[in-house]
């Protein structure tokens, strides 16, 4: 296998950002061992930096140690890396890149455009790796304009899950959790509980418990943010407003005070025992296939339920799950020392066999086209087969492909946090709206400049 050359660099303005970010990394750099003793002779050693630890960590370092002994030319050392993404990109502005970054779904256009990755069709022998390889959903993860830049490393959709005995206490069916926006209000009424001051004590269900997705709820109302064929922002689409709308009349039925000083409590529990959803404080919550994790880990014998996450009545095919799809990937770091034997790592973690046993560990489905027969039985996750219905739904959702993401995501989390404590939907869309589209394009003009500029030397 060969690389073929290319004459493609790091943007300058991204190796500026990168170099300014260099003095607040440098105090969390990622460990690097001192010695290479442990490593056999003869190895070409490859640095992995992932992101993850505890748990997933353990699992993909299982994958990374199979690799490491079926074979005797190459060594990966996996690193764990906090803040990833800026790390890695103020590595590769610098020259000093890994051989290999595990990153998000929604960094591959970002990376792309900023030049700062290898797409795979620039390796001789990437055909294994091409559309048939992956569900339709995944594929688009993992590409941007037409090629591919990022293998999948584990796939997550967001889905309903819902504690069993909170349902039977309030009079409902803990085997029918709701499908509407209408029958998710009513059933969260009933699981409400107050105490004798009439404090709130347990929500059942609000959409900062957890708040780490603001721009999710749109799904549920088959909004969207981007529309890649105009490269245009679409914040305001009636189908985002309204979904705000609904947003808004949680902290007016609860009480904003109520309902800001009930959720202000959970920040940094959700991967502890004291986890809202396992400790009754919520009866519903909109989770990940971690979840399972997290009950298994600290609440084994916790009742719970998950479904698809609830959508507006009237929309059309009502039984075509919804939501939003998401994937870890990893990537090869343009200028890292060795792309060829880095591609081979990459090759060897697209294998459906490998990308099981990760997704096992980390209690999701599989995101490869091709899935072991029985590989849902004995499943960790007792209702992998709803992420999975997700994730190969033809109604899944992706978040925007485009460079700005980052600067709409942190827009979007104020927008949210503005509504939440009583700001009027439109007008924060609007202004979102009117932002973002500033963004994308003064980026596609920046883009087109350097491209001008490359085509007179």
């Amino acid at each position: 296998m060969s690389v073929l050359h290319t004459t493609t660099t790091v943007t300058r303005r991204t190796a500026i950002g990168a170099m300014a970010a260099a003095g607040v990394a440098y105090a969390v750099w990622p460990y690097r061992p001192r010695s290479l003793a442990d490593i056999p002779k003869n190895r070409t050693v490859l640095d992995y930096w992932e992101k993850w630890t505890g748990p997933e960590g353990q699992a993909v370092q299982g994958v990374v140690d199979r690799f490491n002994q079926m074979q005797d030319r190459i060594w990966v050392r996996r690193l764990p890396v906090s803040d990833i993404a800026a790390k890695s990109m103020v590595a590769i502005g610098g020259g000093d890149p890994p051989d290999l970054v595990g990153l998000f779904s929604y960094n591959v256009s970002q990376f792309a455009q900023a030049g700062a990755v290898m797409p795979l069709d620039e390796f001789k022998d990437s055909d294994p790796l091409g559309a048939h390889h992956y569900p339709s959903g995944i594929w688009k993860l993992l590409t941007y304009r037409g090629r591919q830049w990022a293998g999948v490393n584990t796939c997550y959709t967001m889905a309903l899950y819902y504690n069993k005995q909170l349902f039977r206490a309030a009079g409902l069916d803990p085997e029918k959790p709701p499908k509407t926006i209408a029958e998710l209000d009513a059933f969260a009424m009933k699981m409400n509980k107050h105490d004798a001051e009439g404090k709130l004590i347990r929500a059942g269900f609000m959409q900062t418990v957890p708040d780490w997705w603001p721009y999710i709820w749109p799904v549920l109302f088959d909004g969207s943010w981007y529309d890649p064929t105009t490269d245009q922002a679409t914040a305001t689409n009636p189908a985002n407003i309204k979904a705000y709308d609904w947003v808004a009349g949680y902290p007016k039925k609860m009480g904003q005070a109520a309902a800001r000083s009930f959720a202000s409590g959970f920040g940094r529990s959700y991967f502890t025992a004291q986890n809202p959803f396992l400790t009754n404080k919520v009866g519903m919550i909109i989770q990940g296939p971690w979840m399972a994790n997290v009950a298994r880990l600290f609440a084994p014998s916790f009742e719970y339920g998950c479904g698809p996450v609830p959508i507006d009545e009237g929309l059309p095919d009502p039984d075509v799950p919804r939501g939003l799809l998401e994937a870890d990937v990893i990537m090869i770091p343009r200028g890292c020392p060795h792309p060829e034997e880095a591609f081979t790592f990459l090759r060897y973690m697209q294998q459906p066999d490998v990308q099981e046993t990760l997704a096992l560990g980390h209690c999701k489905s599989s995101p490869m086209s091709e899935v072991s027969p029985g590989f849902d039985q004995g499943h960790p996750n007792p209702y992998v087969a709803v992420h999975d219905a997700i994730a190969k739904s033809p109604r899944v959702q992706i978040l925007p492909q485009t460079r700005v993401w980052p600067q709409y995501s942190s827009l979007l989390t104020s927008a949210f946090q503005g509504i939440w404590e009583g700001a009027d939907p439109t007008q924060r869309l609007t202004l979102v709206q009117e932002r973002v589209q500033k963004l994308i394009d003064v980026a596609n003009r920046r883009q087109q400049q350097r491209q001008s500029a490359g085509a007179s030397t």
